[in-house]
C-alpha cells in the first residue's frame, strides 16, 4: 500500500505557518529537522470526518524519507521543520498543499484538508554543512575551494567572492549544464572541501545534497543565504 503522508494534532499552542496549521505536543530532544535532514516518522492521517486514510503506527514501521526534495506533500515539509526525535504535533494541512483536486486514489477525495497526528523516531542531519560569511575568510586560507555556480549574468550583475571558481550549475530556466560535471572535475577534487555558491543558497544546499547523496562525497558545503546575504552584510565582492 502506497504510504501516504501528512501532518499532526495536539492541544497546546496552535499556530500557522504558510499555510499549515500546527498543534505542538511534544517538542522532543535532540537533533532539530532542517532542510535536507533524513528522518523516520510515525504518523496517522485522517480527512476531516475523523476517517482514517493512512498510518504507518498499524503496519508497525516508520516512513523514511528525505525532506526538502518533494517527496511528500508540501504541507509535511512545512509542518516538521523543527521538530526533534521524540516530538509529536498534530497538523491540519489544507488541499492545495496536500493532494489538491486531483486527491489520491480511493483514499482520499479530491480538495481534502488532512489532519496527521506525527511523531519523529529519527533524525539524521543532512551530510554537507553550511558556511557563513564570517567563516569565508577562514576557510579560504584553509584551501577550501569556493564554487560561484550561477550563470555569468548573475555572477557579473552581483560581483563574485574573490578567488572563487566560475562554474554554471544551471541556465536560466533551472535545467542543470551538462558540462557543470566535466568542468567541476577538471578544476576540483571530489573529497576537496567544496562550497557552493548560489544567489540565495537554496540552489547551493541542494546540489551539495546530490553529491553527498548521489556520488558519496563527503567534504561538501553550501554558503549559508547566498550571495544575497553577503551583499547584505556589505561583503566585499569582485566584479571582472
Amino acid at each position: 500500500m502506497k504510504k501516504i503522508l501528512f501532518i499532526i494534532m495536539c492541544f497546546t499552542q496552535s499556530v500557522m505557518a504558510d499555510g499549515v496549521q500546527i498543534f505542538n505536543n511534544i517538542e522532543g530532544v535532540g537533533t532539530e529537522i532542517v532542510k535536507h535532514s533524513k528522518i523516520q516518522v510515525h504518523y496517522t492521517g485522517k480527512l476531516q470526518d475523523g476517517t482514517k486514510f493512512d498510518s504507518s503506527f498499524d503496519r508497525g514501521e516508520p516512513f523514511s524519507f528525505q525532506i526538502g526534495l518533494r517527496q511528500v506533500i508540501e504541507g509535511w515539509e512545512i509542518g516538521l521543520m523543527g521538530m526533534k526525535v521524540g516530538g509529536k504535533r498534530t497538523l491540519i494541512i489544507p488541499s492545495e498543499l496536500a493532494y489538491g483536486e486531483r486527491g489520491a486514489g480511493d483514499l482520499i477525495p479530491p480538495n481534502a484538508t488532512l489532519t496527521f497526528d506525527v511523531e519523529i523516531v529519527a533524525v539524521q542531519e543532512p551530510g554537507y554543512g553550511l558556511v557563513k560569511a564570517t567563516e569565508i575568510k577562514s576557510l579560504k586560507e584553509n584551501g577550501y575551494k569556493f564554487i560561484d555556480i550561477r550563470t555569468k549574468k548573475e555572477r557579473d550583475h552581483t560581483g563574485i567572492i574573490p578567488g572563487s571558481l566560475e562554474i554554471t550549475a544551471f541556465d536560466i530556466y533551472g535545467n542543470f549544464v551538462p558540462e557543470f560535471m566535466k568542468t567541476f572535475r577538471d578544476l576540483v577534487e571530489l573529497d576537496d572541501n567544496t562550497v557552493f555558491i548560489s544567489n540565495e543558497g537554496e540552489i547551493a544546499s541542494m546540489l551539495a545534497n546530490g553529491f553527498v547523496e548521489q556520488l558519496q562525497a563527503t567534504n561538501m558545503y553550501a554558503l549559508e543565504g547566498g550571495i544575497q546575504e553577503l551583499i547584505k552584510q556589505n561583503f566585499t565582492l569582485e566584479k571582472k
